[in-house]
């Protein structure tokens, strides 16, 4: 039988603006968008990678502007068509749907995937909660996912969410975090084939074990967020991304960033 492998690209949090030298805690998140982007294609030409998914889970754009959406699509250029889109507390539901209707749905309030790689289900969670930071799936929304994982209970699922459903020991944004966490982890704990949940919003690697689903955090494509602060601190550590390799019914999973400009 043939073994099928996938690999998936994750990017998170690239608060992107209109204005290409606008600067977000002193850093430039176009350029380094530019040059996260630029590292992901010569990652996956070196390891002989071809991603079958790029997933972005939120927070597209900082300033909340079409144009800055604009900029998006462009700037992914080929990988444009194997791209699924979640909002982040910083997004624009309606600004997505009209820059990207080639990826999102079109109607109804949320904007979410269910979609299949070699084998394995890939569930994106719209956890956006209108004028607010901190983020909620919904009622309506978990029954959906319930749904799928009923549909789809004979494949290895990762679900991916802007808003992690887990405490990453930092107080500031554990207050911003996802308000039904819990509701969350008890469907999650009734299907034995949910492997990961993977987020973005707290700009840092983080990862727990939970009843033994692996849950994680991606880096920031910009702003990089000190772990275990009580307030916010920014980070020196560099912008990455993170990297899911699907093998039959395991994977793995790594960060990868940019070279660290002070060694």
């Amino acid at each position: 039988m043939t073994r099928m492998t996938a690999d998936i690209l994750q990017l998170t949090d690239l608060h992107l603006m209109a204005d290409p030298n606008a600067v977000l805690r002193d850093v430039c998140t176009r350029q380094s968008l530019i040059d996260v982007l630029q590292l992901a294609k010569t990652h996956s030409q070196t390891e002989s990678l071809d991603f079958d998914y790029v997933l972005i889970t939120g927070d597209l754009t900082h300033d909340e502007r079409f144009e800055s959406y604009e900029v998006l699509r462009e700037l992914l250029g080929d990988w444009l068509p194997r791209c699924r889109l979640i909002p982040g507390n910083h997004d624009d539901r309606a600004l997505i749907r009209q820059v990207f209707p080639d990826l999102v749905p079109t109607d109804g309030e949320l904007i979410n995937f269910s979609v299949e790689s070699a084998g394995w289900r890939l569930i994106g969670l719209d956890s956006h909660v209108d004028g607010e930071v901190f983020g909620r799936i919904g009622e309506s929304q978990l029954r959906w996912m319930a749904d799928e994982l009923t549909k789809h209970a004979a494949q290895p699922t990762i679900l991916f969410v802007h808003h992690p459903p887990v405490s990453v020991e930092s107080a500031w944004l554990d207050r911003i975090g996802l308000q039904d966490a819990d509701a969350l982890l008890d469907i999650v704990r009734s299907f034995p084939q949910v492997h990961s949940i993977s987020a973005g919003h707290v700009h840092q690697e983080f990862a727990v074990t939970i009843d033994r689903v692996e849950i994680v955090t991606t880096p920031s494509t910009g702003v990089q967020f000190r772990p275990r602060e009580d307030e916010m601190v920014c980070d020196t550590m560099p912008p990455g991304f993170r990297i899911f390799h699907l093998a039959d019914s395991d994977y793995t999973t790594q960060v990868i960033r940019l070279p660290d400009p002070t060694e």
